[in-house]
């Protein structure tokens, strides 16, 4: 059967939103199965990896990458000054309020610092820390004060300094000054686990139904076609 001039336009249009529609959902089954993939390399148990300046997976002013989250830094700097976070949870369901310093630190950029599960004071002088790195918190767990942060966030904060904060926090492990270890009491922290939804045979079964929805974009012309020879 020819196809007339007039008729041309349509089908090669017809044809390009065909070709567009499924190569939509062969890409979309693609980015669910690197969902399942995220999903099962959570399951496993997480590697410590070496301590790391904190100037090598972050930097002032940017968000916190991927690779950041949880990593063991050590920074050094002077505090500025000291606030506590109302409501806080560690990872045995404790709640309490925890001690937060905005430290300076010493190359450029401040960033907050959790240093105790009560009150405790703050160090005078150039600080050593080593410490876990943390996404900063999205959820309010009290009310803000000029003393009280409502939740764990540097945001909170960038109206009143002039400088550009670090994302995320770091929760000590250890401080020293000179040399001679300061006594902190630092809550525990379970390292950061990425939230991917739903589960592993979930996403599979997805992948499944994009790639299935391809096939029959793919068909339906087909048998659009064969419809109208059979009439």
């Amino acid at each position: 059967m020819k196809i007339s001039r007039k008729e041309l336009p349509s089908k090669t249009g017809a044809a390009f939103i065909v070709l567009i529609l499924s190569a939509t959902f062969v890409r979309l089954g693609f980015w669910q199965l690197d969902r399942a993939a995220e999903f099962r390399e959570l399951q496993r148990p997480y590697i410590e990896k070496p301590v790391i300046d904190l100037e090598q997976v972050a930097t002032p002013g940017q968000n916190l990458g991927d690779s950041a989250i949880n990593r063991i830094v050590s920074l050094s700097g002077e505090y500025l000054r000291q606030y506590t976070a109302a409501n806080q949870e560690d990872k045995h369901g404790v709640k309490s309020d925890w001690t937060v310093g905005l430290l300076e630190v010493g190359s450029g950029g401040a960033i907050l610092v959790v240093r105790s599960v009560s009150s405790s004071e703050i160090p005078v002088g150039r600080v050593e820390i080593t410490g876990r790195l943390f996404n900063r918190q999205f959820d309010d767990r009290g009310d803000k004060s000029s003393s009280r942060l409502s939740r764990i966030d540097p945001a909170l904060l960038a109206a009143s300094y002039d400088q550009k904060f670090f994302d995320g926090f770091v929760l000590a492990r250890d401080e020293s000054i000179d040399g001679v270890e300061i006594r902190i009491n630092p809550p525990e922290l379970d390292p950061a686990k990425p939230n991917v939804p739903g589960y592993y045979w979930q996403h599979i079964s997805y992948v499944a139904i994009w790639w299935l929805m391809a096939l029959v974009v793919l068909f339906l012309p087909f048998y659009q076609a064969a419809r109208r020879r059979q009439e």
